[in-house]
């Protein structure tokens, strides 16, 4: 079949041209009107054209004079804090976390709660509803009680298999959800766009937008808690696939003949790499007989180990939990020189509960890396523990809804 090349009218050619202008604010504000023509390539006529629609579209506002590289002052812009506010969602294996902020990913409220994971998925999902109804209320009441800022969107993370285009749940191993459909829960309570994704997806994006891979277009990122998911960032977008399930990296084979996962298989690299495989390794030394700190930390309720806990004892010099990060770092090297092999990106993103414990993983991991990725060691990707911490995949669910509006703002107003 013939490639049909995409055309497009001075609508079309309009609409690119104001998404060019806010996401260079976004990268770069404050910017002079003149700051922006030279860095987009636009004439300043079609520059201050632009810029004056999104200033009546409240996208975008002007916040006094300042130098703009040599001559007399130039009004500078910045993207409008106060163009509308959003709310990011993560449900999590044991947790639900909201976030809200204004059109700048500023945070101006958070909220988190344990959750059964048991419990059946509209349960869940409901009390995730509920959630982000407190989110509006606190909004409607104490940030903006004149009602002058609109809710833009709401964006929801998942550790799963998404579809995009429905919002459906097609399997969640950690969560055991089938064919759930998140986003049509959500689309009958909040009549704004709704976007539902996977977890490490939406985190790879926050980082992108706001964190360690800014003004990085090929990355990895890795989310390495409960599961281990990633996101996959090239040329600047994410890389879905076909059917729209890349990033599942956390089942690769690593060991054909390895620990059971919950997605079925045996030796997924998540077996190996998960918050579970580093208790697994603590509590299998411990009753072998070693001697831990974590075992006084817990007072011997091997069930109470805990990833913070293992860290602790680790900065205490405890060999065992040493041990078993170390063996983690490995095999965390291992899978992402894979990627490295595969990809070639340019930084490798490192998040989840386990970052947290990153100063006795990342020599692990960079060591393995330099010895398996079959690259030059100058063009080795740099590791970077991830900017947001615990609150990358909300930050990235906030990210999913900026990245529609800063596409086609004249579709969001």
């Amino acid at each position: 079949m013939a490639y049909r090349f995409r055309t497009g009218d001075q609508a079309l050619v309009r609409e690119i041209n104001l998404s060019i202008i806010l996401n260079t604010l976004r990268e770069a504000a404050p910017l002079s009107r003149a700051q922006l023509a030279a860095r987009t390539g636009l004439n300043k006529t079609t520059v201050s054209s632009l810029v004056r629609e999104l200033i009546d579209r409240q996208f975008v506002r002007e916040i006094g004079y300042g130098r703009s590289g040599g001559g007399r002052p130039a009004m500078m812009l910045e993207l409008n804090p106060q163009a509308g506010y959003i709310i990011g969602v993560e449900i999590g294996v044991d947790f639900i976390l909201v976030i809200l902020t204004d059109f700048t990913a500023h945070v101006l409220w958070r909220w988190q709660e344990e959750i059964n994971p048991d419990q059946p998925p509209e349960t869940i999902l409901d009390r995730a509803i509920n959630a982000t109804h407190t989110a509006i209320d606190h909004y409607e009441t104490h940030v903006s009680p004149d009602g002058d800022s609109p809710l833009l969107g709401i964006g929801v993370g998942i550790p799963g298999l998404i579809d995009t285009d429905s919002g459906m749940v097609i399997f969640a191993p950690n969560l055991g959800w089938r064919d759930v459909p998140a986003r049509e829960k959500f689309t009958a309570t909040f009549d704004v766009p709704i976007f539902v994704d996977n977890d490490a997806n939406a985190s790879a994006m926050g980082e992108h937008y706001f964190g360690a891979a800014r003004q990085v277009n090929d990355f990895v990122y890795l989310a390495a808690g409960v599961g281990l998911g990633g996101g996959i960032v090239l040329n600047g977008q994410l890389y879905r696939g076909i059917s729209g399930y890349a990033g599942e990296i956390g089942h690769m084979t690593i060991i054909p003949d390895g620990e059971l996962c919950k997605c079925g298989n045996r030796g997924c690299w998540e077996t190996l790499v998960s918050q579970t495989a580093v208790i697994r390794r603590v509590r299998r030394a411990i009753e072998s007989g070693k001697h831990s700190l974590v075992s006084q930390l817990v007072n011997d309720d091997l069930r109470r180990i805990s990833i913070s806990l293992i860290a602790q004892a680790a900065k205490a010099g405890d060999e065992v939990a040493r041990q078993a990060l170390e063996e983690t770092g490995e095999y965390l090297g291992i899978g992402i020189a894979n990627l490295i092999n595969s990809f070639d990106p340019e930084l490798v993103v490192f998040g989840g509960v386990l970052s947290f414990a990153s100063e006795f993983l990342l020599p692990a991991i960079e060591a393995t890396i330099k010895q398996r990725a079959r690259v030059r060691p100058q063009d080795l990707p740099q590791v970077k523990v991830s900017a947001h911490g615990f609150d990358a995949c909300v930050m990235g669910c906030v990210a999913l809804v900026l990245y529609d509006i800063l596409r086609e703002p004249r579709q969001a107003s």
